[in-house]
């Protein structure tokens, strides 16, 4: 074979082997997809947004999805969405998610913040903050706030396999 079918065929192998792998990542996320844009119907139709600038998935003792966005009449709301129900909250009854971190970090000085989630915490409406913190080997925390006040309910230390607890 010559050099320039050589390069036509490692081209031609170099295609497939992407395009097999975007039809997998599809397949995969497809279920994900679905269900989200499901999420997404049901926050536009029961709260009326006319915008949504963020859905987030939260998996606790239930799978719940919280989706942000703005109304018709310009108001920011929070869009609690679980198998059951779906709750519309205004973002002015709840704290901001800035204010969350600045109190996690006051708190917990050491912690490196790595995401903060609204969730749902036994059916009620919090902030999940996931943190770590360098102990005598990094270990990973779960705490959760109120979302109306953002006082602390409860924390939950991940088991690390070269602690000694």
């Amino acid at each position: 074979m010559t050099p320039g079918r050589w390069v036509l065929l490692g081209a031609t192998v170099i295609l497939l082997i992407f395009l097999m792998l975007n039809l997998y990542y599809r397949s995969v996320q497809s279920s994900v997809w679905t269900e989200q844009k499901q999420v997404r119907a049901q926050a536009l139709e029961v709260a009326n947004l006319t915008k949504i600038s963020q859905i987030d998935k939260h998996i606790w003792d239930e799978t719940s999805w919280v989706v942000q966005g703005i109304d018709d009449q310009e108001r920011e709301l929070f869009v609690w969405v679980t198998a059951k129900s779906a709750q519309v909250v205004p973002a002015s009854d709840g704290v901001s998610e800035t204010t969350v971190h600045d109190n996690v970090a006051k708190q917990e000085p050491d912690a490196r913040i790595i995401r903060i989630l609204p969730g749902l915490l036994e059916d009620e409406r919090v902030w999940e903050v996931f943190y770590s913190k360098d102990e005598p080997v990094r270990k990973y925390y779960y705490a959760f706030y109120r979302f109306e006040d953002g006082s602390f309910i409860v924390s939950y230390d991940m088991p690390s396999k070269f602690s000694d607890d």
